[in-house]
């Protein structure tokens, strides 16, 4: 006997777990296979508590905390598996998966990601070795899910274990940051200037992916040299001293920035616009970076390994972490900067060079 939305869509989720408990071979296959084609998260996970709570599956019925992991396991997984046939994943898919957790190339998640009711985002970057072999657990049990419904005998998680998880972490760590020859060839593969300044925002002046898009022109002080960046929640007028970042410009970012000024100004419909970059979210600059670097051949790594390569390049120059902390505005050293002068002539010379 088959299964309907109907007859689930009224039920409590104990319910509807106990329905697909209660299904005949023929019905949980055709119910799976229908519900992976659809990518439908709320179903599929549904599917995998079914299985998790099966008498016998486990020594014990899983916790909540793990059903919650587990959980949030299935929604990044889904999101970053857009186009993915989960029935029929590609070879290597599973080792891919965890290598991109490893490396932060999370970038589209974090775009996508909407504020829960308790204000919670998505984290930010590379996921610790621990968290990406949750991550796993998680895509094995929606694959053992599926394979108790008779939907696949695929498992592209099976051979991803642990130890492969942590030899992995070491080169990912070396991997989050473009080096200062790929920042030059994704800026000569750059078709105009709003690319440049794309590359420059996050390469020289350690912008996130956010902050970028959020760039005004009132933001830009060409003659001092100087960004303001607005953080979150931030007015767009009056006294903003408070609620935004000064950031100093390398003379490649402020000579990039000046010709593209001129460029919009010309432009009869750009000139109307208040942001810098034409790009109005941060998924079409994660997409835009991307066709770069596939233009540049260069590794794609990611947005937020723009801003890696400006603190990793800073520091290398100068050793001195409080100005590496000063330039990308680290928010866990806030406290220790009320105390500390920076030397901000300093931070503008070492700047000075960078091309």
């Amino acid at each position: 006997m088959g299964i309907t939305s109907l007859e689930l869509s009224g039920a409590t989720p104990a319910q509807r777990v106990a329905r697909l408990q209660g299904l005949d071979k023929e019905a949980l296959r055709a119910y799976a296979r229908a519900v992976a084609a659809a990518r439908d998260e709320q179903a599929l996970w549904e599917l995998v508590e079914a299985h998790l709570t099966l008498p016998g599956v486990r020594g014990e019925p899983p916790s909540a905390h793990t059903l919650r992991a587990y959980r949030r396991g299935l929604k990044e997984l889904l999101a970053l598996w857009p186009e993915a046939d989960l029935l029929r994943p590609s070879p290597g898919a599973g080792q891919e998966y965890a290598r991109r957790l490893l490396e932060g190339d999370r970038e589209q998640l974090v775009a996508d990601e909407q504020r829960g009711r308790r204000g919670r985002r998505v984290k930010r970057g590379p996921l610790s070795p621990a968290t990406v072999a949750l991550r796993v657990a998680a895509g094995r049990a929606l694959y053992d899910a599926l394979y108790w419904a008779g939907a696949t005998t695929v498992d592209p998680f099976r051979d991803v274990g642990k130890r492969e998880i942590a030899a992995g972490a070491e080169p990912a760590l070396a991997a989050r940051a473009y080096t200062d020859m790929e920042l030059n060839e994704l800026l000569a593969a750059a078709r105009d200037a709003h690319e440049r300044v794309l590359v420059l925002l996050g390469g020289h002046a350690g912008l996130r992916v956010g902050e970028m898009v959020r760039l005004r022109w009132q933001d830009v002080d060409l003659r001092a040299g100087t960004l303001r960046v607005r953080r979150p929640g931030a007015r767009t007028d009056g006294d903003v001293a408070e609620e935004a970042d000064e950031v100093a410009l390398s003379p490649r970012l402020a000579a990039e920035l000046a010709a593209y000024a001129r460029e919009v100004e010309a432009d009869p419909v750009a000139r109307h616009r208040p942001e810098v970059l034409e790009l109005r979210s941060q998924y079409g600059v994660y997409n835009r970076l991307r066709a770069l670097c596939r233009r540049a051949d260069v590794e794609f790594k990611g947005v937020r390994a723009l801003r890696h390569a400006a603190g990793a390049r800073l520091y290398r120059q100068t050793h001195d972490l409080a100005l590496v902390q000063e330039h990308l505005r680290h928010r866990a050293s806030d406290m220790a900067r009320r105390y500390a002068r920076v030397d901000r002539e300093r931070l503008r010379g070492s700047l000075s060079e960078w091309e």
